[in-house]
């Protein structure tokens, strides 16, 4: 969404911690908003590429600048050291989602110089911990010229317990218990407000086995009482697929009809990998895997590897022949491709492990196993 609200903000001693990325996935500052809605400020302070906390007269701004692979946030009030641990944790929590991702927590300096400056100079966090742990407490900034403590640079943003080998860690804070039972209300509520029991079935067009079996699933739980979410039903004429996929990757149920063109189709692996971003995969996907989806061997699961790594390498092919102006759709693509690949050894060996039972089984008992174990999820 488009930043609609305009709010003040009082930018005197405030916490400022800046993330960096070698490479930025998309989607790190809308999952963060996810994890910390409960203190939205006001519920509505919240837009595309930021959003502002409020919690026990403290406030913090994050903000993503998405071209300069940068987040930035500062945090303001009476548990300044606090609220950035609670954001720090939640935001190390999605990094460490993320196979390898590199990136940069960056501290500004605290010299005279840089109190007054609008952008300070920074020091990488990795580097002034190992600094300390060097034995080195004092290191030069780059500005003025002035030693400065590097243990008040690390005190002054973050929340660090020292461990008994000497290395610092960050606090979990009673802040951050209080978000968790936040959220987990917030939860519950969400669910008791959902008076139609819903399964959402996930499945590609692109085959022939895939229709006919999800039409079948769908008369078979019908018959229960329990609606089926598909596309075709919940999608109107100049609808939004990507929020009707956002709203499935959310789903308490989610039948995922696994073929091989499932596994190639962007569309599918995009809300395979919005289901694995949110909590319980396990416990919310009902996969049934169609004969043509190799996923049993690992020399089959690779091929779906190098097809994703084939679809980056093509799309980086061709977008480097025309002007770099105006590619943003084109980088998202991109991003997606890259994100799929990230993701698809993982899932494709979560899916392996599971009984699914055959879609002939599935049919010969009119869909028995999958009402039983979707009711009991649906009954929690």
């Amino acid at each position: 969404m488009k930043k609609l609200i305009d709010y003040t903000w009082d930018d005197r001693n405030n916490l400022i911690l800046r993330y960096t990325y070698t490479f930025m996935p998309k989607g790190i500052l809308t999952r963060l908003i996810v994890e910390t809605h409960p203190w939205i400020e006001q519920q509505k302070l919240v837009w595309k590429n930021g959003v502002v906390l409020n919690k026990d007269q403290t406030r913090a701004e994050i903000i993503e600048n998405y071209n300069q692979r940068e987040i930035k946030i500062r945090v303001a009030g009476n548990r300044t050291k606090e609220l950035m641990a609670v954001i720090t944790h939640e935001l190390e929590k999605i990094h460490n989602s993320y196979e390898r991702l590199q990136y940069q927590t960056l501290v500004p300096c605290n010299c005279e110089t840089c109190k007054n400056l609008p952008t300070p100079y920074s020091y990488s966090l990795e580097k002034l911990n190992k600094r300390l742990n060097a034995g080195r407490y004092q290191i030069e900034c780059e500005n003025s010229y002035e030693m400065v403590d590097v243990r008040r640079l690390i005190d002054n943003v973050m929340l660090q317990d020292i461990r008994a080998d000497g290395e610092l860690k960050p606090q979990v804070t009673q802040l951050q218990s209080e978000l968790e039972q936040q959220r987990e209300e917030s939860l519950k509520q969400h669910l008791k407000d959902s008076n139609q029991k819903e399964v959402f079935i996930s499945y590609t067009w692109r085959d022939q086995q895939s229709k006919p079996l999800v039409e079948k699933i769908e008369q078979a739980f019908q018959a229960k009482g329990i609606k089926i979410i598909r596309d075709t039903n919940a999608i109107g004429y100049k609808g939004r697929f990507k929020e009707f996929m956002q709203r499935l990757s959310r789903s308490t149920c989610v039948i995922l009809v696994i073929s091989d063109q499932y596994l190639k189709s962007p569309n599918c692996m995009f809300e395979l990998v919005q289901i694995a971003k949110n909590e319980e995969f396990g416990d919310r996907i009902f996969p049934i895997v169609l004969p043509d989806a190799q996923i049993y061997e690992a020399t089959d699961r690779l091929k779906y590897v190098e097809y994703w790594e084939n679809k980056v390498q093509e799309l980086d092919a061709a977008l480097k022949k025309v002007s770099a102006a105006n590619l943003d759709g084109f980088r998202e693509d991109i991003d997606l491709y890259a994100e799929i690949r990230q993701y698809l050894p993982r899932l494709a060996n979560i899916l392996k492990d599971m009984n699914t039972l055959t879609p002939d089984i599935h049919s010969q008992s009119d869909f028995e196993e999958l009402l039983n174990a979707i009711a009991q999820r649906l009954d929690e």
